[in-house]
């Protein structure tokens, strides 16, 4: 009898042992299941951090980008300024023009295209900036470029600049 009641003292010890096994395991799976929670709010965290960094990056790009357009666009009206005034030589038209070249390569080297339009070609509001409209007398020349006053400019599919137009009208 006395080991009967062994017996059942020692299987209650070990269902009670296994009882506070399963629960020490219940335990730690809940908290892995928060640590895991954790990484995941984490790993959200991590990834909204690291789109606002791509944006400010993007943006501080495009304002260093602008700069140099500007720069360029600036050169290129001063140069036809002073053809137009005949205020120029070669010397000076040569510096200009190694100057705009360098700002070209520097664009074209960050990814920047540059396109450009000519007078007669139809109206394209994405890519153009209407400066005038000019009334015309013909139908065909409606919502056709008349005269063109730059360049455009494009990154990363993103027009940076559009072309400066002048835009024909046609009034029946």
């Amino acid at each position: 009898m006395t080991r009967r009641i062994m017996k059942k003292k020692n299987e209650k010890k070990a269902v009670f042992q296994l009882n506070r096994l399963f629960e020490k395991m219940d335990t730690q799976e809940d908290m892995m299941d928060k640590i895991l929670d954790s990484f995941d709010t984490q790993q959200e965290i991590l990834e909204r951090y690291y789109q606002e960094y791509q944006e400010l990056k993007r943006k501080n790009q495009k304002q260093y980008l602008m700069g140099y357009i500007r720069l360029r666009d600036d050169m290129l009206k001063d140069v036809d300024r002073m053809k137009e005034s005949g205020n120029i030589n070669d010397d000076m038209l040569r510096l200009l023009g190694g100057y705009i070249d360098t700002l070209t390569m520097v664009l074209e080297d960050n990814g920047v295209d540059i396109f450009c339009c000519c007078a007669n070609d139809e109206y394209d509001p994405e890519l153009q900036k209407p400066l005038e409209k000019v009334d015309v007398c013909q139908e065909e020349l409606g919502n056709r470029v008349v005269k063109v006053f730059g360049c455009g400019y494009r990154w990363r599919g993103m027009i940076l600049k559009k072309v400066n137009v002048s835009v024909g009208i046609y009034n029946h």
